[in-house]
């Protein structure tokens, strides 16, 4: 989650439920409001288990 920019969105992976969920910018400021850094890569935030992140097909194809 150290490249993660919650001001984009992109999919995250909930560790917890082991799902993926789409993330939204609108969330940026809960997130850096509430997010909590747990084990290296994991972060806590809103009862989910954050551990990983991959582009939107669009970011993917755009280059991003």
């Amino acid at each position: 989650m150290s490249t993660f920019d919650p001001e984009v969105p992109c999919r995250v992976h909930d560790g917890l439920n082991d799902e993926f969920i789409e993330w939204e910018p609108q969330s940026a400021p809960l997130y850096h409001d509430y997010g909590v850094k747990q084990e290296e890569g994991v972060v806590a935030w809103d009862g989910l288990l954050l551990d990983g992140w991959i582009p939107t097909s669009h970011q993917h194809q755009s280059g991003h």
